[in-house]
Order: C-alpha cells, then structure tokens, then sequence
C-alpha cells in the first residue's frame, strides 16, 4: 500500500509538472511533440543502480509513464522516433528488436525514421523483424526517403518516403532520411542515396504542394548533415534529429535559403529522455512554444505493466546469457566514458583505453586497437554487471551463441597502420566513430590539417619506440575491425579469429581488475585544441601533463611528464603500504619532455604508485601492475 501511494504521488507530481508547461499558448491550434531517438533496443533501465541491481534511467517502462500521462492531459499529440532501434542491449540479441516494435505500436508512435542500424544485419533481417513484430501490419510507418528499394521490393510495404498526419484538424507532413555510407550498414541490395540535399528539397516541396501545414524533417542523418540540410532547404519547419546520441536541451536554430528559422532537436538517447516541443500552428504560420527535455531517471515510476512484460522476457535472457542483471563483476570508481572532452587534447577514453588494454592483452600482441564507433555506451560507477559490459560491447551477431564479435589478431606493416591511422581520422568532421583508441602505442594528430595529413610526424610509438614504417606489428581487435579495414582498403595479414568474445574479454578483464579506476592518459592527442594542460593531469609550475603509459602495465610502464623550465625532479615508486620500491630520478633536468621507464619484472602484481617532485610542484598517481 505504502508503495502504491508513493507511485501514485510521483505520478500526479509528474502530472501537475507537464501541466504547467501547457498553461497559456497563442491563439490557433497548439500541438505537443514527444521524441525519442537512438534507443537501441535499451527496454530495460541501465546505468547507475539501485539496491537490488536494477539501473535507474531510462527503458521503455519509463517512456510509457511520460506518453500517457501527456496523451491523457493533452489534446494534440505526435509521437516520433528518430530510429536505430536496433542493437545495443541484450534484449536485442535475444529478441532482435520485435518487443520494442510491439510496445512502441501499443503507445501510438506515429513514425519511426529509418536507423542506419536497422540495415546492419541486412535487409532480410529487417523484413524479417518487421514480419515477426508486425503479421498484420505496422501500426506505424518507417521512413527514409533516400532508401532506394528497387532491387528489394519486399520492403516497400513496411518502409516510405513520408507520411501525413492530421493532428487537431493540421495537416502535418512527415518524411524520413538515413546516414549514408556508414560502415556498419550492410543495406545491399537496397541502396541508400547520398544526395540528401536534393532529396529534402523535392519531399519538402511535395509535402507544401499537398497542403501541409507544418513540415518535419524526422531524420537520421546525424546533426552535421542536418545543419547542411536546415541551412540549404527551405519549406522544413522542424528536424527532429539522431544519429549522433546528442541531448540538444534547446533547439539549434538554422537559418534556410529564404531567411526562415529550421530549429533541429535531438533528444539522447537509450529512452534516458524524451523531446517534448509545444508548436502553435495559426493562420498559415508554424511558431515555437517551448521545449523542455524530460529526464527518464529513477523519479520516473516505470508503468507496470509494460514493466512486468520486460521483467519476464529478462528470464530468456538469463536463460541463453547467463545472469548477465544481478552478478557483479566489478566496480567502476567513476563513469567510464566513451566520448572524450572536447576542450583538452586528449582524444583517448577511460573505456577505450579499458577496452584495448583488454585487447592487448588478450592477443599478446604489439598493439590493441579498436574504434570509438565499436564501443556503443559508456560504464557507469559503481557495481558493475554482465549488461553492463554487453551494452558498452554489442556489435555484431554470432548466431550459434547470440554473442556479438568475436576477437581477432592480424598483422599490418607500420607504412599500412600509418595510413589506416589517416583513414580512421578522415571524418572528424562528421563524427568520431572511425576515431581509434589503442594500448601498446602513442601517437599525436592535428585535426585543422588536411585529410591523408593529419598524423604528426614522428608521433607514433610503439610501446615508446618510433614507428617502423617497414616493420610488420601485430594486432588484437575484435573480429568486425580487419573487416572494416579491408573495405577501407587497408593492407593486412595474417588474420586469425579468436574463440572469445570480446564481452567475455572485456568483463573477465574487468573481473580481474576489481576496481576499474581508467581514465584519459594522453595516449592520443589532438594537436589543434590548444590547452596549457588536461586539468586532471596539471602538475603546476614546473611540470605538467604528467602520466604512465601502459597502465595496467606487464612488466614495464613509462612515466612521462612536461618541464617548462630546468628544474630538480625527484621520482620514486611506492606500494600500497608506503614503502619505498625504486627511485627513478633524483637530479636536475632540463625543459623539456622526459620520459622515464620502470621496469617491474621483479615485483608482484598489485598497485603502485609514482611520486614526482618537480620543483614545488608534486604529483602521484595510480598504476597497476598486471602480471
């Protein structure tokens, strides 16, 4: 009873707070838009947990609680998401996406933009998932304007350019478009046009020759290509933005060719918030309201029984994965993030460096690489559990276990990584996905430069040694990277799958860490972010920009740090019970960078930690030795 009486209160809390964002509007017919986008098959709350394990934001649950409360207090509604629905969670291996589907119809979404995920397991598999979700139809249409089905035609009863729909008496068009030319699409034969420009002039002047009202872009072309599209198009009132998993807590406004605003949205990600804009239509004119991102966090009741459906479909989960929700494998000391700070040089990750390390040291080879775009979510501190692992690492499908990729070793000569290094920075413009994150090596880019010359010359080392251009290196990466490299035209040999999968080499490194305490090291630097220092690394004065690299480290880490001025540098490496084990440096030294390494062969696995004394400046910090 006591908990019934908190739902209840929570939710006509909920209630009263939407409430008040619709008290007084214009004159005209009001419309109130939620959106969603970039969910990934995340039904279930993730992230930070509760006592009893279960993650605090987002899920479909949530989502639910939010949509009925707004349709039941609010007369007007349209309801969209911006697509890729597709992969990320262990609901989708196990069930590929129907149950999402099937309750996404059951709350009335209107549309669903097409995701480039949506083709990354083939055009069979989609019609398939649609079939299956859908015998009788879909209770909403998939759009994509620039999908071209004519070489499959079986898709053209689930999939279309654009749709209008009447909300309170407004006639409002809606059409759809997908990234083009992303390498996790495997669309073929359905070919997906790149022409987007040309494409969102002829849907948007179709839909003004058809008597729409308000026009909406609902895309997935990713904010870049959108912010082309806004500024180039005109007769677009609104794009409803994904792709890029970005939460725009306000609108970006875009001015078109004949002076008019385009405001573009994007509302995250994972159902962890949805897009709600109130719009005005009156007299021929389209006008703003407001716009509020509404958080799905654990002040959110999850709607029960939406709720008890996803609880039950846990236990087939459970079945074929093993207790992936209540056995903890770890604890992250802090949230593990993906995506690197914009405003400093680093360009590796706490989870990309996580993540290689475990790589590396998988395949006992030279380097281990992978890409931002192959990690699809951070970890978040505290307790960490097997879903936890699978959603940072849920790319591609193994059919015999429902696991994603398995793990792979391949040779490259130093000339052929150079260039592959060139090719994964070639689309810092449009995003960060080919982006790479390593273990084993260091090398530094300049971002303003042109494309094919953004490496910094001599910056590459492997394990602290320059790059050979003529020497062959070897690699540990998962089974999908040798893939993409090929289609990039990048030279390898000697490829050999792994039997691991890269979940299970990552959460039993993980296991063995314990405490997973990453962060950015400095492993990869943007040269053209022009900082005095990463404040987390900032060693004052007389030296910055101090770090060991690799940590974990087996047998040996190097300690590197920054001395704008001559100055005496003391370095010792203590133990976890303050005792002394080496004295590195205790001298004068010169402006410059240092690099100073130890070699712990003879010393047991555990942490250690370095002290460095630059002038009046000190420093210590963590490193693990991982025998």
């Amino acid at each position: 009873m006591k908990y019934i009486l908190q739902s209840r209160h929570v939710l006509f809390s909920i209630v009263l707070f939407l409430a008040l964002t619709t008290l007084v509007f214009p004159q005209g017919t009001t419309i109130t838009l939620l959106h969603v986008n970039d969910t990934h098959s995340h039904i279930d709350g993730f992230g930070p947990k509760d006592q009893n394990l279960n993650g605090t934001l987002g899920g479909i649950a949530r989502a639910a609680t939010i949509i009925g409360t707004v349709k039941a207090t609010e007369p007007n509604v349209l309801l969209l998401h911006g697509g890729d629905l597709f992969q990320g969670d262990p609901f989708f291996n196990k069930y590929f996406g129907v149950p999402e589907l099937q309750i996404m119809g059951q709350l009335g979404f209107d549309a669903m933009a097409v995701g480039n995920h949506e083709f990354g397991y083939g055009p069979d598999a989609l019609l398939g998932v649609l079939s299956t979700a859908f015998p009788s139809g879909s209770p909403f249409p998939l759009l994509s304007a620039n999908v071209d089905m004519t070489d499959y035609p079986l898709l053209t009863q689930w999939i279309q350019p654009s749709v209008i729909k009447t909300i309170g008496g407004v006639k409002i068009g809606i059409f759809g478009m997908t990234v083009p030319g992303d390498p996790m699409e495997m669309a073929a034969p359905v070919v997906i046009r790149e022409n987007v420009v040309e494409i969102a002039q002829l849907q948007a002047a179709a839909l003004r020759d058809s008597g729409v009202a308000v026009v909406i872009f609902l895309s997935h072309l990713g904010s870049y290509l959108d912010r082309i599209v806004g500024t180039s198009v005109t007769g677009i009132d609104f794009i409803i933005g994904a792709h890029d998993h970005y939460l725009f807590n306000q609108p970006i406004a875009l001015t078109n060719p004949s002076g008019k605003q385009t405001l573009l949205f994007q509302a995250g990600q994972f159902y962890e918030h949805i897009g709600k804009l109130h719009f005005t239509v009156n007299n021929g004119t389209v006008a703003m309201n407001d716009y509020t991102m509404l958080a799905l966090d654990a002040s959110v009741p999850q709607e029960p029984s939406i709720q008890g459906v996803i609880d039950y479909l846990k236990e087939g989960i459970t079945a074929q994965f093993g207790d992936l929700y209540h056995t903890v494998v770890g604890r992250a000391a802090h949230d593990l993030e993906k995506r690197f700070d914009t405003t400093t040089q680093l360009r590796d990750t706490p989870l990309g460096n996580l993540v290689a390390d475990a790589f590396r040291r998988e395949g006992h080879t030279d380097i281990g690489f992978t890409a931002n775009g192959l990690i699809s979510e951070k970890i978040y501190a505290g307790p960490i559990v097997g879903a936890d692992v699978f959603r940072a690492m849920s790319y591609g499908y193994d059919p015999a276990t429902g696991f994603g990729f398995k793990m792979a070793t391949f040779n490259i000569l130093g000339s052929d990584f150079l260039r592959g290094l060139e090719l994964s920075l070639s689309q810092l413009e449009v995003g960060d996905d080919l982006c790479p994150q390593v273990s084993g090596m260091t090398f530094e880019y300049d971002a303003a430069k042109a494309v094919g010359h953004r490496v910094v010359d001599g910056s590459v080392k492997i394990d602290c040694r320059p790059l050979i251009r003529h020497h062959t290196y070897s690699v540990t990466s998962n089974s999908g990277l040798p893939l993409m490299l090929g289609m990039m035209g990048v030279t390898i040999t000697d490829i050999k799958e792994l039997p691991s999968f890269e979940f299970e080499v990552v959460k039993d490194y993980i296991g063995r860490l314990g405490v997973v305490d990453y962060r950015a090291e400095g492993r990869i630097r943007d040269k053209s972010v022009h900082e005095h220092c990463n404040h987390d690394l900032a060693f004052g004065n007389h030296g910055e920009c101090s770090h060991n690299y690799p940590n974990p480290f087996n047998p040996s880490t190097t300690i590197s740090c920054i001395l704008p001025a001559s100055t005496h540098v003391s370095l010792s490496i203590y133990n976890t019970l303050g005792q002394m084990v080496a004295t590195l440096v205790n001298d004068d030294e010169r402006a410059g960078t240092h690099e100073i390494r130890w070699n712990a062969g003879n010393a047991a696995s555990g942490i250690y930690f370095y002290h460095l004394i630059a002038g009046s400046s000190v420093e210590t910090r963590k490193m693990i030795l991982a025998k």
